[in-house]
């Protein structure tokens, strides 16, 4: 979602997206409406209510939005602001970031089996210390806490119209289900025959899960170099060289 929202922000600057496994929200096409949020409005004083006198009025003094990306860059005017749990204050949110790793750290190398499912290799002693320092920083649960104070993720509807896309879906996603990566995969596919999303191409593949750049690299690569390919994005085919298959 985040790099598909810089990409969407980037405008003419970005020429080709690929995602794996995106997190990145995507509603029904079928019923997708573009941006529909109510303008927020202002009190503005010392408004003149004709012979009423002057008083305080609600108005809208943003410009109009027509878009997630345009509400973006503006910073979101029409979403509320950010308020703190009553009573609990910001002290709720590290809480319960502080719940999220007690309940999870027990279970990091059970969950590395299930990210890395098809390619255990890489779910390495090595790996699992890494995410075991950093889940014991003394940070680290105002870090998962303050995830609740961002604005919401521009649908993936918006952002990825007209726009050169790869998107790679891992079927055997062990993490979110096979059933669920097979849902989103064909909602993709839907999102691809719309009109203004030509450019979509979506690859699902069965045996790559919830890594698939980790786990069937050289599935990824080969997807990337046929899109490279075929989206224009370069100037004729892409060699592929020793180097790069050593790469893969």
């Amino acid at each position: 979602g985040l790099a598909a929202g810089a990409a969407a922000s980037l405008g003419s600057i970005c020429k080709g997206l690929v995602l794996c496994n995106t997190a990145g929200v995507l509603e029904d096409p079928d019923t997708y409406r573009g941006y529909n949020k109510e303008p927020a409005m202002d009190t503005q004083p010392d408004v003149n209510f004709s012979f009423f006198g002057k008083g305080t009025a609600k108005v809208n003094t943003n410009p109009p939005i027509s878009s997630h990306t345009q509400a973006a860059r503006l910073g979101n005017p029409d979403d509320p602001p950010y308020a703190p749990i009553p009573i609990l204050g910001n002290n709720a949110l590290d809480l319960f970031g502080l719940a999220i790793i007690k309940f999870l750290f027990p279970q990091i190398a059970d969950r590395m089996g299930l990210i890395y499912g098809n390619r255990l290799t890489n779910a390495d002693p090595a790996v699992i210390n890494a995410i075991r320092q950093g889940a014991t920083s003394p940070g680290s649960p105002n870090v998962i806490g303050c995830g609740q104070k961002l604005s919401p993720n521009r649908p993936l509807n918006e952002v990825l119209e007209g726009m050169d896309v790869l998107v790679f879906i891992g079927l055997d996603d062990q993490v979110s289900s096979p059933a669920a990566a097979q849902a989103r995969s064909e909602l993709f596919a839907r999102l691809a025959r719309t009109d203004g999303y030509g450019k979509l191409v979506v690859e699902a593949v069965a045996g790559s899960g919830h890594c698939p750049h980790d786990e069937t690299p050289d599935l990824v690569a080969k997807a990337v170099l046929d899109w490279f390919t075929n989206s224009g994005i370069t100037q004729g085919p892409v060699a592929v060289t020793p180097e790069s298959q050593a790469a893969i």
